[in-house]
């Protein structure tokens, strides 16, 4: 069975996520981003594979996104996470066609086809996109 793994380092938060075969999710992780990303990438990793009731050496492929996404050293890709969005919101919910994500940092609108596959985006430029958090 191929296990991969999709780890989220926002500016807030750390989302990871395992799947299995047809894409099931076998287990997902939350938690606050402190000041050290690399470790928190790590924690989130670690706890969604806990999760998932398996070792870190079930996973094949790590996919890496969010704010701090260069900073994940473990993984195989890295990916926009308005990529993310867009596609995880297309698996989730088919027919979806508009995203908004209200982050830390940003807010984003993304406009998706139904592949998932982005069409178009806005975004905001101003620092904690209202959400309270500087």
């Amino acid at each position: 069975m191929s296990i991969v793994a999709g780890v989220d380092i926002g500016s807030t938060t750390a989302k990871c996520v395992v799947l299995g075969e047809g894409s099931r999710i076998l287990g997902k992780s939350l938690s606050v981003v402190g000041v050290d990303i690399v470790k928190d990438a790590e924690r989130a990793l670690e706890a969604a594979i806990q999760d998932a009731h398996l070792s870190r050496s079930d996973v094949s492929f790590v996919t890496g996104t969010g704010y701090g996404r260069y900073k994940i050293y473990f993984g195989q890709l890295v990916v926009t996470e308005i990529s993310c969005h867009a596609r995880g919101a297309s698996f989730l919910f088919p027919g979806t066609r508009i995203v908004v994500d209200i982050g830390g940092q940003d807010t984003k609108a993304i406009r998706i086809n139904e592949k998932g596959e982005v069409v178009d985006f806005a975004m905001n430029d101003k620092c904690a996109a209202g959400t309270g958090r500087f």
